[in-house]
């Protein structure tokens, strides 16, 4: 249906941050642009992690450090955030030293 909007067409969305990038990146795809997109976060901060090694998603994830569910490398789950894949970066966060990890907080609830 968003294919087959007529200009001057708008998209307002609603929902978690997943669903909110998702969504806008299917609006992307359709020749919409960002100025066209409004949306608004609610419900839970968790946060759909990419890991960097294997290329697979976690989601749901609510703390700062994960293990991938494919890999099962502990990630460091980072800032950055991939519009493009609709998750946030994580990366293998004892590489340099083995079994060294900080705390495990909950910080995404």
């Amino acid at each position: 249906q968003l294919a087959a909007a007529r200009m001057g067409f708008r998209l307002y969305l609603a929902g978690s941050e997943d669903f909110l990038w998702s969504a806008t990146r299917v609006a992307f795809e359709v020749g919409m642009s960002l100025d066209e997109i409004q949306s608004e976060h609610c419900g839970s901060s968790a946060r759909t992690v990419y890991c960097v090694h294997c290329k697979c998603f976690t989601r749901g994830v609510t703390t700062n450090i994960v293990v991938c569910v494919a890999c099962a490398k502990t990630l460091g789950v980072r800032d950055h955030y991939s519009r493009r894949l609709a998750a946030y970066m994580g990366v293998q966060i004892d590489a340099e030293a083995p079994g060294a990890l900080p705390a495990v907080e909950a910080v995404y609830v």
